[in-house]
């Protein structure tokens, strides 16, 4: 029994696979063949990883890159919006006391002359989950003229006061020609006790 050792089993390998019986063409395309092959491999198992895994790490970082512009954009509109709640805060504190935006809209049409065409106004408060309320009321005008619908809008809308108009609807009157029919919703925040 003979001992193989490292430098036989190749040789014996090789002497089994029958290459030394082939011509030098026919080595030359099973070494082509072979080249390939290794070539094929190297290829599938390294070098295409490599290159998907690649772009999967630029689309990534493209990916992420969007995703920090869209935050920064969030953070800055988070930023202004604290501050503009810290200076509607503000406002809110230097109303006169006991303000209340019927009273307040009672005042204005007074000032536009439309008080006699208020038909209703309807107070209503929607409690938030912050210290603060919204109170709203909706409020129809009547046969009042474009001039003095847009007078009272104008004392209306007070940033000094917080008050804005969420919804306004204006219809051209069915009795009078010239004149509109509105209905307002007047909003503004007061704090809670």
């Amino acid at each position: 029994m003979a001992t193989w050792t490292g430098q036989r089993l190749p040789r014996l390998l090789w002497e089994k696979s029958g290459i030394d019986n082939l011509s030098t063409r026919e080595k030359l395309v099973v070494g082509g063949g072979l080249a390939f092959v290794v070539c094929f491999i190297v290829l599938q198992l390294a070098i295409v990883p490599f290159f998907d895994a690649r772009s999967d790490l630029r689309s990534s970082i493209d990916r992420k890159t969007k995703e920090l512009a869209t935050i920064k954009e969030l953070q800055l509109e988070h930023r202004n919006l604290k501050n503009e709640e810290g200076t509607i805060q503000a406002r809110i504190q230097q109303r006169e006391r006991g303000f209340t935006l019927f009273t307040f809209l009672d005042q204005q049409a007074e000032k536009a002359q439309v008080k006699k065409q208020i038909m209703y106004m309807k107070p209503s408060t929607v409690e938030g989950d912050t210290g603060y309320v919204e109170t709203m009321v909706e409020l129809k005008l009547q046969q009042v003229s474009l001039s003095a619908l847009v007078s009272f809008l104008q004392l209306v809308e007070s940033e000094q006061h917080v008050v804005f108009i969420r919804r306004i609807s204006i219809q051209e009157s069915g009795n009078v020609q010239g004149e509109l029919d509105s209905i307002l919703q007047i909003v503004t925040f007061e704090k809670k006790d």
